[in-house]
């Protein structure tokens, strides 16, 4: 991974090196509806402008998956919740001496119907 992030890193970050030298000209920011003009290089603009994108694109993708974040705490929840009925379940048989024997059934479990699958013969 150390491999890939070198890999991928130096050359961007040598282009922006790159980019910022290439272009420290001033420039004149005017925020029109404000009365404010700021006079900055144009590598800070640029790169402030490609920063906030970046900032903004985040924040939109880190608000739309909270669906999945969610789902994924309630999953882990849930696991926890099933581990520790196992737990129970086997501390049972083990208590009852018989491992083949069927466990009794925690209270407020319910056994899944599945569903009947008809196979149909093909007539040739």
């Amino acid at each position: 991974m150390k491999i890939l992030y070198r890999l991928v890193f130096i050359p961007v970050a040598a282009a922006f090196v790159v980019f910022a030298v290439a272009n420290r000209h001033s420039l004149t920011l005017n925020l029109w509806p404000l009365p404010l003009e700021i006079d900055l290089p144009v590598y800070i603009a640029v790169l402030g402008a490609l920063a906030a994108g970046m900032a903004v694109g985040g924040s939109a993708q880190w608000i739309s998956d909270g669906k999945w974040r969610r789902r994924a705490r309630a999953d882990k929840r849930k696991a926890s919740a099933l581990e520790r009925e196992l737990t129970l379940v086997e501390a049972a048989r083990e208590a009852q001496g018989d491992g083949d024997a069927e466990a009794p059934e925690p209270p407020g479990a319910r056994r899944a119907r599945l569903p009947r699958i008809r196979l149909k013969s093909r007539a040739r």
